[in-house]
């Protein structure tokens, strides 16, 4: 039997474990290396000392309660309301958002006890409509949270935590985005929306209901395919999944409950077997690193337009220390690419199933329109426009993603001081729906952006592709292609719902796994005599 002076050896080394190491600095990336020293540790001492166990668990017992009573009482988020549970670990919001729909979980939070809420021990959820500008302003000090280091060691643009990794690699893509090569990007879309026109006609000739969350999602990736590695992955043409996209797919669900606790994310990379999603993410990163190679191997022709692709490439032979981008922003690029283009488009043709009338308003500016000309469309289609921008408000591309970190001085939102080294949660989902920014905030109205400009009653609160440096570089080309789509499909087809169904799956079964993921959609198609 251990000593009692053992045991409070033992306890008063977790209790300084914690002062003095753990309640300082970041420790997600090094938590594999926490477990398996621990592990070794203590399997040392099981092997030399017979009394071993009551000492590991006065270890433990005393590091754990050390901490759980900091983060209740004397942690510097601690007049901030929210969850008990919450307080003291964020096990407690991976659990509570393991069906992937954290964006309701926060907005019920938000209505219990309002616009600033403790969901984490080191964490803020911040509904007011100033944090945006807070957090990513041109005078912020606030850099990217914890969990965009879910790559390493893998980089990325999106991932690149401070503003000095970040701006020079932002200059690199911005090379991709001149006017003339937007132009390109126009061009290299349309044989893809044939495609997409070809399955629907293809249904319409078979009698059956068009599966719009394939085909959307088809066309997403397949343009994402043919940005990036200049082939698409053909599921347009062949009518079905491709399997890396599959597996990109299941990897990201990880995200949705384990999104909170990214400390989790790097233990099960670096520790646990390769099986199941953990092999699905490695075998799309290998997948992507070796679609690179190809696409490196394609003689550059000067006749073409550079697109972003081809800067990344070109800057990685010519600086070997941007080699280890590459993927990252690969894999970046076909995410962030694809999924939000999808997801809007399937939530704009599932409320223009239930408000027919926008669909028809839509047409009838689509006439006299070259609709294959995505610059022609946004000067002389503002009703379109607006359907889109109300989409965008609606169903935001992160609902409750893009979680920043305050500097060691804090910040201030709304005359609410978050102290430093806070992680901020701005969530989109919720900020966007709020009465006092949004006239009828739940509810699908375009004029709001035409000609009922006072519905919206706070403009900062809608923010769809981010604010400042961090703002979407493929702005311009997301909106661009949809309005290309919307234009085709409203200009030739009426759209309704199945007989019996609603749609209503698109909201019911919407997942927030970073980026949002809303349930099935069918629709039916039908030639317009107009």
């Amino acid at each position: 039997m251990a000593s009692m002076s053992h045991l409070f050896v033992a306890a008063f080394v977790g209790i300084a474990m914690h002062h003095g190491l753990f309640i300082h600095g970041e420790w997600h990336i090094q938590a594999p290396h926490i477990l398996v020293s621990h592990l070794l540790c203590f399997s040392f001492l099981v092997v030399r000392i017979d009394t071993a166990w009551p000492l590991i668990l006065s270890y433990l017992l005393a590091l754990f309660s050390s901490i759980t009573i900091y983060r209740l009482f004397f942690h510097r988020l601690g007049h901030f309301p929210g969850p008990f549970w919450a307080r003291v670990t964020k096990v407690w919001h991976a659990w509570k958002s393991r069906n992937r729909q954290n964006h309701f979980l926060l907005a019920d939070l938000h209505r219990r006890y309002g616009d600033f809420v403790r969901t984490g021990p080191s964490e803020v959820t911040v509904f007011h409509p100033d944090v945006f500008m807070s957090v990513d302003g041109p005078n912020t000090q606030c850099i990217k949270s914890e969990w965009y280091d879910l790559l390493h060691p893998e980089k990325a643009l999106v991932t690149a935590r401070t503003k000095d990794a970040h701006a020079p690699r932002r200059r690199q893509w911005n090379r991709g985005f001149t006017p003339k090569a937007l132009n390109q990007y126009q061009d290299r879309i349309l044989p893809i929306i044939d495609q997409l026109d070809h399955c629907i006609q293809s249904d319409i000739a078979a009698g059956q209901a068009s599966e719009v969350t394939d085909l959307f999602y088809w066309l997403g990736f397949d343009r994402m395919g043919d940005f990036i590695f200049c082939e698409t992955f053909d599921m347009l043409a062949k009518k079905r999944w491709n399997h890396i996209i599959v597996l990109l797919q299941r990897a990201l669900s990880i995200l949705g409950p384990l999104g909170p606790v990214p400390w989790l994310v790097h233990i099960a990379f670096k520790l646990l077997p390769r099986v199941w999603i953990i092999k699905d993410w490695f075998d799309m990163v290998a997948w992507c690193e070796g679609r690179l190679q190809k696409r490196m191997q394609i003689p550059i022709d000067p006749s073409v337009t550079p697109d972003v692709a081809h800067y990344l490439i070109q800057d990685a032979r010519e600086n070997t220390s941007t080699e280890s981008w590459l993927v990252g922003d690969s894999i970046l690029a076909i995410v962030a690419g694809s999924e939000p283009t999808a997801v809007a488009l399937m939530a704009l043709f599932y409320e223009l199933g239930k408000s027919p009338q926008y669909a028809d308003i839509i047409f009838e500016e689509l006439q006299d329109v070259d609709i294959r000309d995505g610059r022609e469309l946004l000067r002389r289609c503002p009703n379109m426009e607006a359907a889109i921008l109300e989409i965008l408000r609606l169903y935001p591309a992160l609902p409750t993603g893009g979680n920043r970190k305050t500097s060691k001085e804090g910040i201030y939102i709304g005359g609410t001081f978050i102290p430093p080294e806070t992680t901020v949660v701005a969530p989109r989902f919720s900020i966007s729906r709020r009465e006092d920014c949004f006239e009828e905030a739940e509810k699908f109205i375009p004029e709001r952006w035409t000609t009922r400009p006072e519905m919206v009653r706070n403009r900062a609160a809608y923010t769809p592709f981010g604010t400042g440096h961090h703002s979407c570089l493929g702005r311009a080309v997301a909106m661009n292609d949809m309005m290309l789509v919307t234009a085709r499909l409203l200009r030739q087809y009426r759209i309704r719902f199945p007989p019996g169904e609603t749609g209503e799956s698109v909201w019911r079964d919407w997942k927030d796994q970073f980026t949002s993921n809303p349930g099935r959609l069918k629709l039916i198609f039908e030639l317009r005599k107009d």
